[in-house]
């Protein structure tokens, strides 16, 4: 004869609960003393010595609240890269690649990028009319490793999409030739 699964169930929990020697949690495991995780990131300086080494026109670093910024004259695109959570004078393992645009930008060509593209972000910054309207572009990324290393990557990605952006915003802003 089989029993009913459902209600079997349900008994043997019930008793479970009931009973408190069948509901007591095992005592913890003996554990090693826990050790700092090691230091990853990037120091600012490092960051700034291999983006000139790449060829970049990188500024001094400049401190925007608790933030250290990187502004990077890269013609016709200049940009910044930001660090974030550098605790005292070391690594920082959160940076912010940005850029600013300036208009006419629409509110609907950056909606559409947002929608059409992942990794950098735009955000409409709306001006006095719509001529003076523009547009801010960002792309955040968390290192996990050490060193200027795990900035290629990101690097890479940014410079595509910040010139693949520029270029949608530029040719929405050209004008259709007249048809003859």
């Amino acid at each position: 004869m089989r029993l009913p699964v459902l209600p079997v169930l349900l008994a043997v929990l019930a008793l479970g609960a009931a009973s408190p020697a069948l509901a007591q949690t095992p005592a913890p495991a003996a554990s090693a003393p826990a050790t700092p995780a090691a230091a990853k990131g990037v120091a600012v300086a490092e960051a700034r010595t291999w983006l000139i080494g790449l060829g970049g026109t990188v500024a001094e670093p400049t401190l925007n609240g608790t933030a250290q910024v990187l502004t990077i004259a890269d013609a016709p695109l200049p940009w910044t890269l930001t660090f974030y959570n550098c605790p005292g004078a070391g690594l920082c393992d959160d940076v912010q690649y940005s850029a600013v645009f300036s208009g006419p930008i629409t509110l609907e060509q950056v909606n559409a990028w947002n929608r059409e593209n992942r990794y950098l972000k735009a955000f409409f910054v709306p001006g006095a009319t719509p001529a003076e309207a523009g547009a801010v572009a960002q792309y955040d990324v968390v290192l996990t490793a050490t060193g200027t290393q795990p900035l290629q990557e990101p690097t890479v990605i940014w410079l595509q999409m910040l010139r693949t952006f520029a270029q949608g915003l530029a040719q929405a802003a050209t004008p259709a030739p007249a048809a003859q």
